[in-house]
């Protein structure tokens, strides 16, 4: 690990800031047909707040939660002669508590689903010490001498996002625009800690592919450009000589991250995530510092590129592009190259690196040519390819290879429209993906219709429920998941917050 770019990064740690949110409102969770997971939370009123053995009840915050939980305990009649043994389940919607934790078949180690046993030997005022993600809390007493007290729900929110640098949209906004900007700002708000995590309830760690779009939206939110420059700095920490940054980080008990874990994309993301810090803060400084880290990437991903312009895989090497079941990456991660290339000529031109400025913007040309020559076919009118990998028709290749500068114009409005109406394509299944195929239209002059894309996706997420944006999400699969099974899915998901940063930037002036 490099210790300059560590002592960086901690010198950058932003504050926390807290706030409480306390509930006695009870719900029941009924089957519901009509619902996206075939439940939904009934109000039953307020906490009746005295229990005894084998009685549970659910309690609704109202809103997604990320903090530490306290509540008091104290005895209603009589003394508590023996330990109180209670059940925390939390979840971040209805569904996860309609569900018994120990169904779960997913490939995903089990201890992330939260669920506590906690044993408290005097009434008292009691604190969880771990931090938890949740809307709902099912609260099960396992064991009491006799009837206990239950009260003063309180979760101690944490976040490292400054509410009060949050702007509201001029008056007249679109309702419907307005409300996906706030479910969007609560979805990055939860995932900024001391870093911005991918999703509070698993994984918490820093991601490249997460902390380029989390940083983006976050320059028109919260506006915590030191946040982004902490992660950027321990990112560059972590480079090792001839390898691909790693595709994520963890910060406790320190720095660190697993070997074998890069990936092609998410460091080619890094690079653009530098790039957009620079142009966003015209800080000189941070940009130059971490440079090098970001041009020895861009360099080793342009030693991979085939003289028929195809991607070459090195050993280990690995693609992330979308949890799309069965998608081939080589094309979309290409397209990923070329666009992360781009920024970084224009990056190493404003900091005085002519050389590489000129070299890249020679070999973006060249490999656009080749792209286009070898792998568009007129007649389908799409990039396709099977030299390399299986023949796949998909939006992922699209609408990275337009991003990427390969096809533009009349011609390239046709070949996105095509393969977003095409049922033959195969098509994106998280937010993360469907930021870049906004992104394109919006690169091709088309706003109203990215507009409307926003609407209707993220839109439809917040009609079937979300509080915060979802990890994957296709409104015509709930079962869908990466793990195999839902439950194990993030519900408020880093990648996901990116509709405020078109909004902000594009769609309300």
């Amino acid at each position: 690990m490099n210790k300059y770019y560590l002592e960086k990064a901690d010198i950058n740690t932003p504050k926390l800031y807290e706030t409480e949110v306390i509930s006695d409102n009870i719900v029941d969770i009924v089957p519901d047909e009509t619902a996206f997971f075939g439940v939904r939370a009934v109000p039953l009123g307020k906490n009746k707040e005295a229990f005894v053995t084998g009685e549970k009840f659910i309690l609704d915050f109202g809103d997604h939660c990320v903090g530490t939980l306290s509540f008091r305990l104290r005895h209603e009649a009589r003394y508590l002669d023996a330990p109180v043994r209670l059940k925390l389940r939390f979840g971040e919607t209805a569904y996860e508590l309609s569900r018994d934790f120990s169904t779960y078949h997913g490939g995903l180690c089990p201890s992330w689903l939260q669920e506590d046993i906690v044993t408290v030997d005097f009434p008292e005022i009691v604190h969880l010490v771990r931090r938890y993600c949740f809307r709902y809390l099912e609260v099960t007493v396992i064991n009491t001498p006799n009837a206990v007290r239950l009260t003063d729900f309180t979760v101690t929110g944490i976040s490292s996002a400054n509410y009060a640098n949050l702007e509201p949209l001029p008056h007249g906004t679109d309702p419907e625009l307005v409300a996906i900007d706030r479910v969007a700002a609560k979805t990055l708000a939860d995932c900024m800690q001391t870093a911005y995590e991918d999703g509070p309830k698993r994984d918490r760690r820093l991601w490249t592919g997460d902390l380029r779009l989390q940083a983006l939206t976050d320059y028109y939110l919260f506006k915590n450009d030191r946040l982004a420059r902490r992660c950027l700095y321990l990112f560059a920490a972590c480079e090792e000589e001839g390898k691909y940054l790693p595709g994520c980080l963890y910060q406790k008990p320190s720095v660190f991250f697993d070997d074998g874990m890069g990936i092609c994309d998410y460091a080619m993301l890094f690079c653009s995530a530098l790039c957009d810090y620079y142009e966003h803060t015209g800080d000189t400084a941070t940009a130059s510092d971490i440079y090098p880290v970001a041009q020895r990437q861009m360099d080793l991903a342009c030693s991979c590129i085939r003289e028929d312009g195809s991607l070459r895989f090195l050993d280990g090497w690995f693609s992330f592009i979308d949890w799309a079941p069965d998608i081939q990456r080589m094309l979309p991660c290409l397209g990923v190259v070329l666009y992360s290339m781009e920024k970084m000529a224009c990056l190493a031109r404003a900091l005085g690196d002519t050389e590489h400025a000129d070299v890249w913007s020679t070999k973006l040309a060249d490999t656009r040519e080749k792209v286009y020559a070898n792998f568009f076919d007129k007649t389908e009118n799409c990039f396709i390819t099977d030299k390399y990998e299986k023949r796949q028709y998909s939006v992922q290749a699209q609408a990275w290879l337009i991003l990427g500068g390969v096809i533009t114009g009349d011609e390239a409005v046709s070949v996105l429209r095509g393969c977003l109406s095409s049922e033959e394509s195969l098509k994106p299944v998280t937010p993360y993906m469907h930021h870049y195929v906004v992104d394109a239209m919006v690169k091709l002059g088309l706003t109203d219709e990215a507009k409307d894309y926003v609407k209707s996706y993220w839109g439809s997420m917040i009609k079937n429920g979300a509080d915060t944006f979802w990890e994957a999400y296709d409104p015509k699969n709930p079962e869908l998941s990466p793990y195999s099974d839902v439950i194990m899915n993030s519900f408020c998901h880093a990648w996901s917050c990116s509709p405020s940063y078109f909004i902000r930037r594009y769609f309300v002036k």
